[in-house]
């Protein structure tokens, strides 16, 4: 039998060598072990499918065929079709804006038609289309550990049915996440019309009553404050990272950004003052930083509130203070920065604004509400939106408590994985008396029904598992944090069977099924849409959202008598600050995996974190100073052990301990160590099975955002190194600028008397008129001459360009070991860089104090003289007459010249 050539080939011993050096056999990634090139391939699988490797396997083929000889409405092969639909969050949904080809969603954008997005989207969002196309997502019904089908799932919930309704569903409970539907609100209420002794319970590991509970007190119910950053000039954050689309939302972030665009000399800028105990988002972008521990936010939050109720003689704050007795023992911080903070901030009543993160306690929300109050700021800078009003849910501490009680016969878990995120420690045995897991508690439940997009270890757990459909797959409505409605539609057909939270308690309810949208059609309905009802509906379907409903909002009024009482009986003026033996242990969601979600997203994996670079894991951050105190260094393996004032069965004290690699952060507070959560996952797929630490093992209903031994709950809590390291794997281990002039900056008064500063930089006097070179440049001469820059003040440094980047061209991800490497292969990246007042020099082992901070988007700088063009090969990189330095791929060989070649290494 003749062979191909290349089969014959490859069966020589010289072609097999050349084989083995261009396509080695092994790929080695993540954990830095040797695998298969196959198993490399299965780790990059849910990119590759996007990229269309996989497509064809992602659901089972139809078993009759037809000729494609009509095609659906406007479809033209080949190009895109666009359709508005929104992504589901737990502050409120992001309107977005989805392309697909031959009916398969390609590209995320946000939705320029809405003025909360106006065309923008996060990282999260651009990352949530890879999730669509994951091969490790659940595929199939599962009853009691076996392949079971939905027929008979549908017969259970029949066969269940007449059980809930003959006791009112006593029994019967329900774990769900926020999600903000109005339609499935809806259905709720029908539901317990059914069965009206049903609990509903609404958990998000990153959600805290404390700032719902402080809104209702201080503004009414159903209300909501609204932050107008584009109308505040003076800005103070407390522990809040509302630059973050995770914390924050798109609307915030833009109408800071807009007060930060300096086009001309005359222009102004807002002041953003940050107290915060790590590097965060907002507070790279603040102007005046104080690193200061979480736990000891209330207490400089109640000196900020002194000083301005002395000032304004304000009755609305001065009845939130009066009884308030200041802390007897404070962490130490610099006053006259508060003082100046207070005095900028009086200075511009009405147009100030004070912001505490949302996992700060009630007694900080409120005496926050009490200071914009007495600042004139409510109506101005900070508004009351009228929500829609919602049926009361309860929280996972209370399902726990019946659960414990063997109250729950029933259980469904819609989305979420409490297995992995719920508090230890959660409630108490009835019979023992001692603290119990969520893990123990599930198993109590005599049937439990799991909706997951993923068989984790919930799954695991449970008696029925149901995959869920990806909200690109799906009919559904929400709300953006504004208020406004909005609609989901899906792209395509759900890939693996799935069902919707909408679909799954329409079938619980026993109603005739439903196809396509009636069931968001009947709540849109219900907003009484002008004119023709068919006419509204395809509006609401184009634009994306319902511009008729118009979100109201309450009169400026803050009731300081029933904010003072609540903050009189939840105040602890003896609370100790973390210390040098027992520092404060901050658990903060990723800015990759937020709660653990994500967890399975190659593209976010990889994505460096914006402040640390750190890819493919979490760890302990923690300053310079603490990290020396203890001995540790980058990599190190540390012990974080709390101990809690709680005994076991032997009267001993509850020990819960994790071991982490230590990551040294410049700029972050002593005696505080900074955990992201969300690794540490297991069951969810290849790419991120138990990547990382597990912050959630430190994590307890008491304590729950931040961890200090308060003597109440927690008796002490410990870092020190022990033996071993771990690799890390950080994309720019390099943070100081050096004087190269990489960024170029100046404060707005610098600006106004040299407004060329930006052309000027150090040693450019030294270089000659024109540079020699060995290459004849192609002239310029086209009519257009392409150019880009980069608004520096506006960048946060968010990484959405990087994830949209990696979207729009299908880049691959390469793995943990890999990027470790420097073979990372993002086509832009953003470098992060320190700046101090106070000169240090990185290469002996110096770290700035309390530096600044500062973000370069680095991309393609398709340079007049480049230098990729000039060491290619075959001329595949070449100049356009236009200015664009751009590729012919069907020349390009691999040979990576250009990549080596590039200065700025992109």
């Amino acid at each position: 039998m003749d062979l191909h050539p290349g089969d014959r080939l490859a069966r020589r011993p010289a072609g097999a060598d050349w084989l083995e050096r261009e396509f080695p056999a092994g790929a080695q990634e993540m954990e830095a072990d040797d695998v298969s090139r196959r198993s490399f391939l299965k780790l990059m699988g849910a990119s590759m499918a996007l990229a269309g490797f996989g497509l064809s396997s992602c659901r089972k083929p139809e078993m009759h065929l037809v000729p494609f000889t009509k095609s659906a409405e406007w479809v033209i092969p080949g190009k895109s079709l666009y359709y508005s639909t929104a992504m589901p969050r737990r502050y409120g949904a992001m309107p977005l804006v989805v392309a697909t080809v031959d009916g398969r969603p390609i590209k995320i954008e946000g939705n320029p038609m809405h003025p909360d997005s106006n065309g923008a989207t996060d990282a999260f969002a651009q990352a949530s289309l890879l999730d669509l196309y994951d091969p490790s997502r659940s595929q199939r019904f599962v009853h009691q550990n076996k392949l079971s089908d939905r027929a008979a799932f549908e017969k259970y919930l029949a066969e269940l049915r007449p059980k809930m309704t003959a006791n009112g569903g006593a029994g019967l409970a329900f774990l769900v996440e926020e999600t903000y539907s109005p339609t499935r609100e809806r259905l709720r209420a029908e539901l317990q019309k059914q069965y009206p002794r049903m609990r509903w319970c609404v958990y998000d590991p990153l959600l805290s009553e404390a700032q719902n509970f402080s809104t209702q007190i201080s503004f009414g119910d159903s209300t909501r404050v609204i932050s107008q950053f584009d109308k505040a000039d003076v800005i103070l954050a407390l522990d809040s990272d509302f630059l973050n689309c995770g914390e924050g939302d798109l609307a915030s972030i833009r109408a800071f950004s807009a007060r930060r665009r300096v086009r001309e000399a005359k222009d102004s800028m807002n002041r953003l003052y940050v107290v915060e105990s790590r590097f965060t988002l907002t507070g790279a972008m603040a102007d005046h930083r104080l690193p200061f521990p979480a736990s000891q936010i209330p207490a400089i939050t109640h000196a900020l509130a002194t000083r301005i109720a002395t000032a304004t003689k304000d009755s609305g704050l001065s009845s939130v203070l009066i009884t308030l007795k200041p802390p007897t023992k404070t962490s130490k911080y610099d006053a006259r920065w508060l003082d100046e903070a207070a005095a900028d901030l009086m200075s511009k009543a009405g147009a100030s604004l004070v912001v505490a993160g949302p996992h700060q306690p009630v007694v900080v929300q409120l005496m926050v509400y009490a200071i914009n109050s007495a600042l004139k700021n409510i109506g101005t800078t900070v508004l009351l939106r009228e929500m829609p009003k919602r049926l009361r849910s309860s929280s996972i501490l209370q399902l726990a408590s019946e659960i414990s009680a063997g109250r729950v016969q029933q259980l469904f878990i819609l989305g979420g994985d409490p297995v992995y995120n719920a508090p230890r420690s959660i409630t108490l045995d009835r019979k023992t008396k001692q603290p119990v897991d969520w893990t123990e508690l599930q198993k109590l439940v005599p049937d439990v029904v799991r909706l997951g997009q993923y068989e984790d270890a919930t799954s695991a757990l449970s008696h029925w598992h149901v995959p869920a459909a990806h909200y690109l797959e799906s009919w559904g409505d929400a709300l953006t944090p504004s208020g406004t409605p909005v609609a989901i539609q899906p792209m395509i057909l759900p890939l693996f069977g799935g069902l919707s939270e909408i679909d799954f308690l329409w079938t619980l309810l026993g109603k005739p099924k439903v196809e396509g949208p009636q069931l968001i059609q009947d709540t849109f309905r219900a907003t009484a849409p002008p004119g023709d009802f068919d006419v509204a509906w395809n509006r609401f379907l184009h634009d994306g959202f319902a511009s008729h409903v118009v979100p109201k909002n309450q009169p400026p009024k803050f009731n300081g008598n029933s904010a003072g009482g609540v903050a009189h009986t939840l105040w602890n003026n003896e609370a100790p600050p973390p210390g040098k033996d027992s520092p404060e242990i901050v658990l903060v969601a990723s800015y990759s995996m937020d709660d653990g979600r994500y967890i399975n997203n190659g593209w976010l994996q990889e994505m460096p974190d914006p402040i640390t670079k750190l890819t493919w894991d979490n760890a302990a951050m923690m300053s310079p100073a603490y990290a020396h105190r203890i001995g540790a260094k980058d990599g190190d393996l540390v012990e974080v052990t709390v101990t809690d004032t709680a005994k076991d069965p032997q009267g001993k004290p509850i020990r819960r301990a994790l071991v982490i690699a230590a990551l040294i952060v410049p700029g972050h507070a002593d005696h505080s160590v900074t955990i992201p959560l969300g690794y540490g996952r297991k069951h969810t797929g290849p790419v991120g099975d138990e990547a990382g630490f597990n912050g959630y093992l430190l994590r307890t209903s008491s304590n729950p955002h931040f961890i200090v031994a308060d003597g109440k709950a927690v008796a002490k809590v410990e870092v020190k190194k022990v033996a071993g390291s771990y690799a890390l794997s950080i994309t720019q281990e390099h943070f100081s600028i050096e004087g190269r002039g990489l960024v170029r900056e100046a404060t707005l008064d610098h600006y106004r008397e040299d407004p060329e500063f930006v052309k000027k930089i150090g040693g450019d006097e030294e270089l000659p008129a024109k540079l020699p070179t060995l290459y004849s440049h192609p002239p310029l001469d086209a009519p257009q001459q392409w150019g880009m820059a980069v608004d520096l003040n506006t960048c946060t440094g968010c990484n959405a360009c990087v994830i949209a980047c990696q979207a729009e061209n299908n880049i691959p991800i390469v793995g943990k070991l890999q990027v470790a490497h420097g073979r990372v292969m993002h086509w832009i990246r953003i470098d992060r860089y320190y700046a101090s007042a106070k000169p240090f020099e990185q290469d002996k082992g110096e770290w700035p104090e309390n530096p600044e901070m500062v973000h370069e988007p680095m991309m393609c700088q398709h340079c007049e003289n480049a230098p990729c063009e000039t060491v290619c090969p075959v001329n595949a990189t070449i100049h356009s007459e236009d200015g664009l330095n751009v590729m012919v791929y069907n020349r390009c060989i691999g040979t990576r010249y250009c990549a080596n070649n590039c200065p700025f290494k992109v």
